[in-house]
């Protein structure tokens, strides 16, 4: 899988899979993998149940760094931005937590070069408001190239107080 997110001079990266055959399915059951430093990281398939999972993992994570007030708007971010990979760039991706103090900057990293541009969505359709929920539950946001794909970053919780 990609590195950028989670690079290996970091540590390993926990992939949350689990078929015998060895095909990627996202696993409920995952542990999270929360190192030392106030990192998380998970390689996860582009399977229909990977935003669920991720939803978990964040949750987990945002536990163990006692961060937890942050679990709504960051999951429905992570949500978000792995929906999307999974629609649009339908390639495995990397989803990475980095604590910086009471604030988090999340990563999703996958294979595709092509960037999210946001739609206008009337008010009857059901797709479209993706990174406009980014943008509005994220302090900030983008994309960053990569040499097997991109980036897609944002950061909650920055602007908190203790």
């Amino acid at each position: 899988m990609n590195g950028h997110a989670c690079p290996p001079d970091r540590g390993t990266r926990h992939p949350a899979t689990s078929r015998p055959d060895g095909s990627a399915r996202a696993n409920l059951f995952a542990p999270p993998l929360v190192r030392d430093g106030g990192e998380a990281c998970w390689d996860l398939p582009a399977a229909p149940e990977t935003a669920s999972v991720a939803r978990r993992l964040v949750r987990e994570a945002l536990a163990a760094w006692d961060l937890s007030d942050l679990a709504d708007d960051l999951t429905m971010v992570v949500s978000e931005v792995v929906t999307n990979t999974v629609v649009h760039a339908k390639s495995e991706m990397t989803l990475s937590l980095h604590r910086q103090g009471r604030g988090v900057r999340g990563e999703v990293a996958d294979q595709s070069d092509v960037w999210p541009a946001p739609l206008s969505a009337g008010p009857n359709a059901e797709h479209g408001r993706g990174l406009a929920i980014v943008a509005a539950y994220s302090e900030r946001w983008g994309v960053s190239p990569a040499p097997d794909g991109k980036i897609v970053w944002f950061v909650c919780g920055e602007g908190r107080s203790s």
